[in-house]
């Protein structure tokens, strides 16, 4: 409301200087043709008197001349003559010859008066137009004074009641403000205190973190530093038969399940984590509360499954699930690929559980928590295109330090679960290995093996022969 009423006094104000501005042009204007008309009028004036005079003066020769002929009462009539001569040359030089005569140049003289005569009064009544025109632009011209100088009162009364509003207004506005800025005082007082006593909080839980992460550490250090672990076998060999069926002391009371593999250890090694597997089973049949048969998947001939050899494996144990971690590239057949989900399915279907994993576009999936018991570190990647999962590796590392998590291989985690690959993949194409593809003799060509012998495939450690009750075969991928 306040700026349309300002607005509207400035465009007021504005028109009032245009209008006064116009009359005042107007009444330069009408004062200038006044004075050039005058001007002209004296002008005239002189012409008048300069032709009355010559009339006089010609009045009185014609009286000579009627009296005297129109020439000098003393005059001969050559010097009439002349003078009429001189006269006619002096006066009526502009006539024709045949019209200059004292006659012609009196009426010439008598019109020309006239004609001035009638400019004077056309002059005149122009002035008396232009006069009347001036009087009344000055009659309108108070008019207008006078209605905007009402228009100006008002004006400045409703500003000076907007000024008096605006004040109040501004008045009330700035005892709000130092009431905001009084309550903000308090509030940042408060605030600092806060913030002062959680920062002595947060001073003293570092210190008690920083103590705690030494203890952690020194703990860690001394465990890694004993010659015994907490690792138990989880059961043993009840019997062996020859044909490669073991039975062992679990059963469905245990929580056991088929596909279930573990590591063989001696029946004098109690601690799993330190001693040597002499071969691994995988369970075939539950039957019983405490009895299962299984096979046997690797061993050596050297140190051969006994009866009453302990068993372990790392993911699965009596009542528990036991929580794991996967890191780098998990290669569990040997091609140069990395197999996580098929180490992801082996732990769970050994009943552990994955609680985090590094996917192959460096995404850590899940999160590694204090109740992760290992975390599993397969190969670094190392290409320069594996730098998210380089990134990966360092986070995933630095928080199984921080939860208290235990580290191991991938190979301490397959042989101490007893896991031995089945099929090996030949990848086609642009992932091919030239070893996988080893030259072949060439038709009708001499066997350049041992005795004159076919070259054998070689044999992979600790693996027996491809068989159909092992179930191994070798798989092509493209």
């Amino acid at each position: 409301m306040a700026a349309r009423q300002d607005q509207g006094l400035v465009f007021t104000l504005i028109a009032f200087v245009i209008l006064f501005i116009v009359a005042f042009v107007a009444a330069y204007v009408g004062w200038k043709s006044y004075g050039e008309s005058e001007t002209h009028v004296a002008e005239l004036q002189n012409q008048l008197n300069s032709a009355n005079s010559a009339v006089a003066k010609n009045q009185g020769e014609k009286e000579q001349l009627a009296t005297w002929m129109g020439v000098g009462q003393f005059d001969s009539v050559e010097d009439v003559e002349k003078t009429v001569q001189q006269d006619m040359t002096h006066y009526g030089a502009n006539f024709d010859e045949s019209r200059r005569s004292y006659r012609n140049i009196v009426e010439y003289l008598a019109k020309e008066n006239e004609s001035i005569s009638s400019r004077l009064a056309t002059a005149t009544d122009k002035l008396k137009q232009t006069n009347d025109r001036l009087l009344a632009v000055e009659a309108e011209k108070e008019k207008q004074v006078a209605q905007y100088g009402a228009q100006m009162k008002a004006a400045g009364e409703d500003a000076a009641a907007q000024r008096a509003s605006f004040k109040k207004d501004r008045d009330s506005l700035e005892a709000k403000k130092q009431e905001l800025l009084d309550n903000l005082a308090q509030q940042e007082a408060k605030y600092e205190k806060q913030i002062t006593d959680l920062n002595t909080q947060l001073k003293d839980v570092r210190e008690n973190l920083t103590k705690s992460e030494r203890a952690k550490d020194n703990l860690l250090a001394e465990v890694s530093k004993s010659a015994d672990s907490f690792e138990v076998p989880d059961g043993r060999i009840a019997w062996v038969n020859q044909d490669g069926t073991v039975w062992i002391n679990l059963g469905s009371a245990d929580a056991l399940r088929r596909q279930i593999t573990f590591s063989v250890l001696g029946a004098d090694n109690q601690d799993p984590a330190k001693a040597e597997s002499k071969g691994s089973i995988e369970v075939t049949k539950v039957l019983g509360d405490h009895m299962a048969e299984a096979h046997i998947t690797a061993d050596d001939p050297r140190d051969p499954i006994l009866t009453g050899d302990q068993i372990y494996s790392q993911v699965w144990h009596r009542g528990k699930k036991l929580r794991f971690a996967l890191c780098g590239i998990i290669d569990l057949d040997g091609d140069g690929h990395s197999d996580m989900k098929m180490a992801r399915d082996l732990i769970e279907l050994n009943g552990g559980v994955v609680d985090a994993y590094l996917d192959d576009d460096g995404t850590v999936q899940g999160e590694i928590t204090v109740n992760t018991r290992y975390l599993v570190l397969g190969t670094f990647p190392q290409e320069a295109r594996q730098a998210a999962m380089q990134t990966g590796w360092e986070t995933m590392s630095s928080d199984a330090k921080t939860n208290g998590v235990e580290v191991i291989t991938l190979d301490k985690f397959l042989n101490q679960i007893g896991y031995a690959p089945d099929d090996r993949m030949v990848r086609l194409g642009a992932g091919a290995r030239a070893a996988d593809f080893p030259p072949q003799p060439e038709a009708g060509a001499i066997p350049s093996g041992p005795r004159g012998a076919m070259p054998f495939r070689p044999r992979s450690p600790k693996k027996t022969a491809p068989s159909t009750s092992s179930g191994r075969s070798i798989r092509f991928s493209p």
